[in-house]
């Protein structure tokens, strides 16, 4: 299975002001242009949940439901439960950092295409990149709000 990784630092917050935001997320997708919708599905006691993404991909719209757990520490696993793909799994983590937190996300798909597989790879591969690396900048992005909020309330 192709894994993918894509981390941002979050300059000036602690893991457990980050944490939050790396959970919503609803909230995480809403500033990435390629998730057409993140819908909550169940939540069990804070740490499991059931989330349906639809995303575009390749110009096509990927869409699956994943089981996120969270913990131990501050992390986040998810794992397809029914979808578009054969598999898809991953973890955000979040972590102190030298200057802020490092938040880092890993995920690994497999298409279900045996025969077409090494064709597909390398365009699917290209384009979990970008999802990462968007949703990553997502949490910057909201990282930033978050610091404007509390240094400027309204």
């Amino acid at each position: 299975m192709p894994e993918i990784r894509a981390e941002t630092l979050v300059g000036g917050m602690t893991p457990e002001t980050v944490w939050p935001l790396v959970k919503d997320s609803a909230g995480i997708a809403s500033p990435a242009a390629h998730v057409v919708s993140v819908r909550a599905l169940s939540e069990q006691d804070r740490t499991f949940r059931l989330n349906e993404w639809k995303v575009l991909l390749n110009g096509s719209e990927v869409t699956w439901t994943q089981r996120e757990a969270a913990g131990p520490g501050l992390r986040l696993r998810f794992e397809q439960t029914t979808g578009d793909l054969e598999r898809l799994s991953g973890e955000w983590a979040v972590s102190a950092a030298p200057d802020g937190t490092l938040v880092r996300l890993t995920l690994a798909y497999e298409l279900g295409v045996d025969g077409l597989a090494p064709l597909l790879e390398p365009i699917w591969t290209q384009s979990f990149q970008a999802h990462a690396d968007a949703l990553t900048r997502a949490v910057s992005a909201r990282a930033a709000e978050h610091r404007a909020t509390e240094k400027n309330p309204t």
